[in-house]
């Protein structure tokens, strides 16, 4: 669904570019500032669930639910064509899920949740000229996240005897892209996405000792904002 509303106001950018023109779009020197709803969409997979008194428990695994935040965005353009951009955004919240649990006689899905910031960096290359109203782009760059407020449910409290959360900081890779409609000389609107390379070590105390797992998040990040260039 996400990914079939992004490809809609894509599309609607298109269509509308046509009714109106602006006189000049991106251009070296500018910078383009966004603000929109950002939601972060993983795409996890993980190790077996693993505890110092057992090993890794075959069927288990862990998860990781979606959430939308206020995200903000800066580009400068370098160039005509490439632009410098820094996603920020309010943090996110996710729930923490594990699976099979239940096979060990756990009767525990709910793990918890963490919030993270993700401050990530790309060099975006805008297709077209400075004078297209259209604007699609690609870029790669680098992501960190950092995990915080991480906080266990009650029931991981109360069946695994559990305390001590963490998650570890995360670097890695993050693909670009998107499409900015000029709607004036200083008025966008922008549709986008990134795919960050995001993995961490999850772990906890608990009555059967250390308890552990790695995550691949991996998440799909998709954004729809309003920009201002000057």
């Amino acid at each position: 669904m996400k990914k079939t509303l992004l490809a809609t106001a894509v599309a609607s950018a298109a269509v509308l570019s046509g009714i109106s023109q602006p006189a000049l779009s991106h251009e070296a020197g500018d910078w383009i500032f966004r603000v929109g709803a950002v939601n972060v969409d993983p795409d996890a997979s993980s190790s077996l669930i693993s505890t110092a008194a057992t090993g890794a428990l075959p069927g288990t695994g862990a998860d990781v639910a979606d959430n939308t935040q206020l995200g903000l965005n800066l580009v400068y353009m370098y160039s005509d064509n490439i632009g410098i951009e820094v996603l920020a955004a309010t943090p996110f919240e996710h729930d923490l899920k594990a699976e099979g649990l239940g096979a060990y006689n756990f009767d525990v899905t709910d793990l918890g949740s963490t919030k993270h910031l993700p401050p990530t960096v790309t060099a975006n290359y805008f297709f077209g000229t400075a004078d297209s109203a259209i604007r699609p782009y690609l870029g790669v760059g680098v992501n960190y996240t950092t995990f915080f407020s991480e906080d266990l449910s009650s029931s991981a409290r109360s069946v695994l005897g559990a305390s001590g959360l963490e998650l570890d900081d995360s670097w890695g890779l993050a693909w670009r892209g998107g499409i900015d409609w000029e709607i004036n000389d200083n008025w966008l609107i922008n549709a986008s996405f990134w795919r960050i390379d995001l993995e961490t070590d999850a772990s906890f105390d608990s009555a059967l000792g250390g308890v552990k797992a790695n995550v691949d998040v991996d998440p799909w990040v998709y954004m729809i904002s309003l920009g201002y260039k000057f």
